[in-house]
């Protein structure tokens, strides 16, 4: 859709989705070959030829999440070098003796997970994106109202000085964890505030990191070292929220200093640091994910604390199963939008997402702890669970995204086929 076509139109679609990034993204091209006019509406400009460098920014994705992309296409298009495998995954908690180590050779499988540049993934879906004739990118532009009528939800839009009018049958809220469309339609959030601060940067170790991703749990937070390629590693530090600013302000000298002293000498010596990002943490819960002919997808339905990098992967789920119910319904001729067919996707939705919370919230509080009887059961439970093979198991597909009901996506079946709801 060009300019001239888009401005003061009033086009209609079967499901507008806003926000453009890695969920909404995925949406649409998970529901690339159902036959459904979709829209993404993008508050800023696309980009598509983002350039690598030293300070990229990284993404975690579950043994699951590959099987997922692999369904739709996506893991094909990805630049190899832009993609480092994990083959083992190390757990401790700082000065205890506690430890449990994953391997894939215990789950049977090629990687355990996948550290990829976020830049190589986006433009794996942009390109899908922009060769599916039956969606339209809508970009640079903002949703300023909605109107949910009873067939029919109307989008008011800004773009670049105009004002752009779309109308669809199904509104899909994917913009992230601050979405101010959320809060503008009246949806009920909780906050947990974990006080804390992750402190993002790629860092150069001084001995290989042989595939293998680090969670050290310390007392102020947790932190992670991830693989990447080029003998680099992805940082993920939970900090003290009054502590950031110092954080941040140190050379870089400093930094690694303190960031040797919390991780230890595992990988040797870090001898540099890219740039430093900060996030504010917090546990988001919304009390319903629908309303008629609304949907919140990813962040903007929850965010966990990233503690076993599990929040792009349980997004990605939402994504895959909310798909499935929509690819099921545009087939069977029934409206997308209607609260039946949101209402069954969220009852699926439902347990994955609070045993995912739960289980996230639980490790925060249980790990940042500084009480010796929770010191010692904690530390009790990461040797059990390292010696005793159902616990490991259960650890292990956990992490992989694989526990629990598994969406056709996920289970390498495509959403062509002529009744795709999964009722097993």
């Amino acid at each position: 859709m060009t300019k001239d076509e888009r401005r003061k139109t009033k086009d209609e679609y079967d499901l507008i989705i806003v926000g453009g990034g890695m969920a909404g993204a995925s949406l649409a091209c998970a529901l690339a070959d159902t036959g459904m006019r979709m829209a993404i509406i993008e508050a800023v400009p696309w980009q598509s030829n983002q350039q690598p460098s030293y300070d990229v920014r990284t993404i975690s994705l579950s043994h699951g999440s590959r099987l997922i992309y692999e369904t739709m296409g996506i893991w094909q298009q990805i630049d190899p070098q832009a993609v480092c495998p994990i083959y083992s995954i190390h757990i401790s908690d700082r000065g205890h003796p506690g430890m449990t180590h994953l391997d894939r050779k215990d789950a049977g499988v090629e990687a355990l997970g996948y550290v990829i540049e976020n830049r190589a993934l986006g433009a794996a879906l942009m390109n899908s994106l922009e060769a599916n004739k039956n969606v339209d990118l809508i970009s640079p532009a903002t949703v300023s109202e909605v109107d949910v009528g009873e067939k029919l939800a109307t989008l008011t839009c800004s773009s670049e000085g105009e004002e752009l009018i779309v109308q669809s049958k199904l509104v899909v809220i994917a913009d992230g964890g601050r979405s101010g469309l959320r809060d503008k339609l009246n949806f009920q959030t909780s906050v947990d505030d974990y006080q804390q601060t992750a402190i993002v940067c790629n860092v150069t170790p001084g001995k290989p990191h042989q595939h293998c991703a680090y969670e050290r749990f310390t007392p102020s937070g947790p932190l992670a070292i991830l693989p990447m390629n080029d003998r680099r590693c992805w940082c993920v530090w939970a900090v003290k929220s009054g502590d950031v600013d110092e954080y941040l302000s140190l050379s870089e000298q400093q930094f690694l200093e303190k960031l040797q002293k919390e991780f230890g000498d595992r990988l040797g010596r870090f001898s540099r640091v890219g740039k430093r990002y900060a996030y504010p943490l917090a546990r988001n819960r919304v009390s319903e994910t629908i309303s008629p002919r609304v949907v919140l997808v990813g962040n903007a339905a929850h965010t966990v604390h990233p503690v076993a990098a599990q929040g792009f992967n349980l997004g990605l789920r939402d994504v895959t199963w909310l798909a499935e119910v929509l690819a099921e319904a545009h087939n069977e001729s029934q409206d997308v939008g209607a609260l039946e067919v949101l209402q069954r996707y969220e009852d699926i939705r439902a347990k994955d997402t609070k045993r995912v919370s739960a289980f996230t919230h639980g490790m925060i509080k249980l790990f940042t702890s500084q009480l010796v009887p929770v010191i010692a059961g904690r530390n009790f439970g990461l040797l059990v669970t390292d010696m005793v093979p159902e616990f490991k198991h259960a650890l292990l597909k956990r992490t992989m995204g694989l526990s629990g009901r598994q969406s056709r996506l996920a289970r390498g079946l495509s959403l062509k086929q002529e009744s795709v709801y999964s009722r097993d």
